[in-house]
């Protein structure tokens, strides 16, 4: 008997139970868009702490000096709660070319509400609704109606431009200004602590709730996703809303900043959405590789090119230039199948 004992407790573990070894040509494979991205910011940020001085000979130029470093932190805060919000359409690989617009309407209405009610509460929850309203067409017309998610956006984005026009042009009104005062949503530490939060929780709804599950397999796979129960409408439409409502929240933060609204304030959000995802390291089919780290460090790599080049007294238009080549590079690089010479 003792033997037998003893034989059982010197059985070899299984295959299943035996530790995998860490592999490192595997964990470069498999995160391959992510390392490349966080080795790109850093980079960046070597470059830009440097270059900006040696370039123009001022040392007040560089990132690391406090105003220069407080308008950085100020472009992050919109960009990245905007990115975060996002992730969770681009992870179904569907996408929303309104945003700019939608963002435009939404920080009018805020101040018109806000300042007809005396109330900033009354003024984002107009906001939330009209994101809802916006987030429930685009996830019906998707998944519903069959419509392309392009297209859907694509009707949106007419419908607020327009309605852009109305508010401004044909009013013969250049800006509107909030009354209220929401100086308090302007210090860096709180919007350090507010995109930290938001970014844990974001984290925290892609990885361990069943809607980031969903939306990540939606992307992977649409058809075995619905089948499995992963309810395609009502993913789509809450993962909308999720952006939506995200979508408030940059709106609060963009008035904070400038105080008002204005007509051109928001209108190249959605392109600019577009490219910080894509050098982060999402791929623009969404699916399982979707991760929130794709957001956060393509927006990090995006605010801090732009900050820099202006630091090194770069032309406006040459930016914008340097921007297309590198999201032109980033496409042909990262959002190719093998064996296929175009991007999917």
């Amino acid at each position: 008997m003792e033997n037998k004992v003893k034989l059982d407790n010197q059985t070899p573990n299984t295959p299943n139970q035996a530790k995998k070894k860490f592999d490192l040509k595997d964990f470069v494979r498999n995160h391959l868009y992510e390392i490349v991205a966080v080795g790109g910011f850093l980079l960046c940020l070597i470059v830009f702490s440097f270059l900006p001085q040696a370039m123009t000979g001022n040392s007040r130029s560089t990132i690391w000096k406090q105003a220069v470093f407080s308008t950085y932190i100020e472009q992050v805060t919109v960009y990245m709660i905007l990115a975060i919000g996002a992730t969770f359409v681009y992870a179904m690989g569907s996408m929303d070319i309104s945003v700019g617009y939608q963002v435009g309407v939404m920080s009018t209405v805020f101040i018109l509400v806000a300042n007809g009610s005396n109330s900033i509460l009354i003024g984002l929850i107009v906001a939330i609704i009209i994101g809802v309203v916006c987030a429930i067409f685009n996830g019906f017309t998707g998944a519903y109606i069959k419509l392309p998610t392009v297209m859907s956006s694509v009707i949106l984005m007419q419908f607020f431009r327009g309605l852009m026009s109305v508010l401004y042009t044909d009013n013969g009104v250049g800006s509107y200004l909030l009354e209220k005062d929401i100086s308090w949503a302007s210090s860096t530490a709180f919007r350090v602590i507010s995109l930290v939060v938001l970014a844990l929780i974001g984290f925290y709804i892609l990885a361990y709730t069943k809607l980031g599950k969903r939306v990540k397999a939606i992307g992977a796979n649409k058809r075995a996703a619905d089948l499995a129960g992963a309810q395609f409408l009502k993913s789509r439409i809450i993962a909308y809303v999720a952006f939506g409502i995200f979508l408030v929240v940059a709106m609060f933060f963009l008035v904070a900043r400038t105080g008002g609204a204005s007509e051109g304030d928001a209108s190249s959000y959605q392109m600019d959405i577009m490219i910080m995802l894509l050098m982060g390291g999402m791929p623009l089919s969404g699916g399982l590789r979707t991760k929130l780290l794709n957001a956060i460090v393509g927006t990090l790599t995006y605010a801090l090119l732009t900050i820099g080049l202006t630091q090194c007294r770069v032309n406006e238009s040459y930016i914008f230039f340097i921007k297309a080549i590198i999201f032109v590079a980033i496409v042909v690089v990262t959002c190719r199948k093998p064996g296929e010479t175009l991007p999917r």
